[in-house]
């Protein structure tokens, strides 16, 4: 399998760090995309007669995928059939892995091990996999002069912060909004009471994953109709020193 430009940009940042972590790389993808873990040795020798595993930390199910001379086999079961490596790569000592069709529930720390090595090396990645539905608008209507917005933003991960901004970009007041956990998803609920003619927009924004997207609406007060437009999306991803973007229509 040849070699992605995500994974030659990974492997060619071994000092890369997350926050206050050093020597940590934290890799993001969406919700059923491949997820790329980049992992090489320091001394990037020949890794085809070695051996390297990948583990999940802080995982019951923590094995995740093992290198032996040529044999490999996946650990646990929630990973088997969605693991692979890169083997025409492994002779320049890459011991990269891609997880197929990521989940929220693989989001988590792991760690590339070469027990061989002296003294042995170890690789951390931390794997974030987003979910980032757009906003919709749940609720418009109107009382007396005051027009009422209802904004729902259902099934997210990492939690959204979610707002509502006029067409100048300014932020809104808001009740405080409803927010509902299930599973490791959130489905946030937010409302506001508006007296002016403008065209509105109700902001997701998820700062963990550098992910913003938004539904807008164009309504006046007295108005009855409201034309809503549910368009709208501006990815950033940040890996290491360099990024990604992308405008999603």
């Amino acid at each position: 399998m040849a070699l992605t430009a995500l994974t030659l940009l990974l492997l060619l940042l071994p000092g890369s760090t997350r926050g206050d972590e050093p020597g940590v790389v934290q890799v993001v993808v969406q919700e059923d995309s491949d997820a790329i873990l980049p992992c090489s040795p320091s001394t990037k020798e020949n890794l085809e007669l070695k051996a390297f595993n990948w583990i999940k930390e802080n995982d019951s199910q923590r094995d995740v995928f093992l290198y032996q001379s040529g044999v490999t086999s996946t650990g646990a079961e929630k990973f088997r059939g969605r693991v692979s490596y890169f083997t025409d790569e492994l002779k320049n000592g890459n011991a990269s892995i891609i997880i197929i069709n990521a989940t929220i529930e693989d989001s988590g720390n792991y760690i590339c091990v070469f027990p061989q090595l002296v003294p042995e090396e170890r690789f951390h990645v931390e794997l974030v996999v987003g979910a980032s539905p757009k906003p919709y608008f749940n609720q418009v209507n109107f009382r007396g002069n005051r027009l009422h917005l209802q904004c729902v933003v259902r099934g997210a991960f990492p939690k959204p912060e979610v707002e509502f901004q006029d067409s100048a970009g300014n932020v809104l007041p808001a009740e405080e909004p409803k927010v509902l956990e299930s599973g490791q998803r959130y489905t946030v609920t937010l409302s506001t009471t508006l007296t002016k003619t403008d065209r509105f927009r109700c902001v997701s924004k998820q700062k963990e994953i550098h992910h913003e997207t938004f539904a807008e609406i164009n309504v006046g007060v007295g108005e009855k109709n409201g034309k809503v437009d549910n368009r709208g999306s501006l990815v950033a991803v940040f890996l290491g020193v360099f990024s990604l973007a992308a405008v999603l229509a």
